[in-house]
């Protein structure tokens, strides 16, 4: 089936104080949506980046020719194609606008993560990958009984929902869930794949980015 990794940067990181996705991660100094993309795009055949600013979008073209020239992608053989990056097509409407806007350029199913989750776990998306099928429209994982929209999966099927979400002035991430076919990941099977949940952490202070820790290699 076919799978984009979709990165949701368009916010303001009001409480970073500075554009998330560009944090420089310790040790190789990339920016943050970089070591985002290096950890899941083997899962993917193309990366679209949802971002209004524009040095998120200069930090991520250089992907392309780096990254398939590298022999890690060579043996990563779904990534095909370079990054596209665009502007988030409903302003003002949160992450949620950003998904709308990602779904409606692309086929099949995507991985939709923010901009701010430095420890992502491969392995818990291609769990979650194993949940998609025709029966679902949506793989949302659950901790602590709520929903982690901005670390799930969604079809393309998803998107006249979430449009009617937007319209009718709904902008929460999970707001459209109820909509579609819904395959909730419960707590318990992420843990036996990322006993930690370390896969959830995201970053949204200085404080937290300062005590973030060991970034996983990529």
């Amino acid at each position: 089936m076919a799978v984009t990794l979709l990165i949701n940067a368009g916010g303001a990181s009001q409480r970073m104080g500075q554009p998330k996705a560009l944090l420089p991660v310790p040790g190789s100094g990339e920016p943050l949506i970089r070591h985002i993309a290096a950890r899941l795009l083997p899962l993917a055949d193309e990366l679209l980046v949802i971002a209004n600013d524009p040095a998120v979008v200069e930090a991520v073209q250089p992907l392309d020719a780096r990254w398939q020239r590298a022999a890690r992608w060579q043996r990563a053989a779904r990534w095909q194609t370079a990054a596209r990056c665009l502007p988030d097509a409903f302003p003002n409407s949160g992450p949620l606008g950003g998904l709308a806007t990602g779904l409606a350029v692309m086929e099949g199913w995507c991985i939709c993560v923010a901009c701010d989750l430095p420890f992502v776990q491969p392995a818990v998306f291609r769990y979650l990958l194993e949940q998609a099928s025709d029966e679902w429209d949506a793989v949302v994982p659950l901790i602590a009984n709520r929903p982690e929209p901005l670390h799930a999966l969604y079809h393309r099927r998803c998107l006249p929902a979430i449009e009617a979400a937007l319209q009718t002035g709904r902008r929460r991430m999970d707001s459209f869930l109820p909509g579609v076919r819904t395959r909730f990941v419960t707590e318990a099977e992420l843990r036996g794949i990322d006993p930690d949940l370390r896969s959830f952490v995201n970053v949204n202070t200085p404080e937290e980015w300062a005590t973030a820790g060991n970034f996983p290699p990529v």
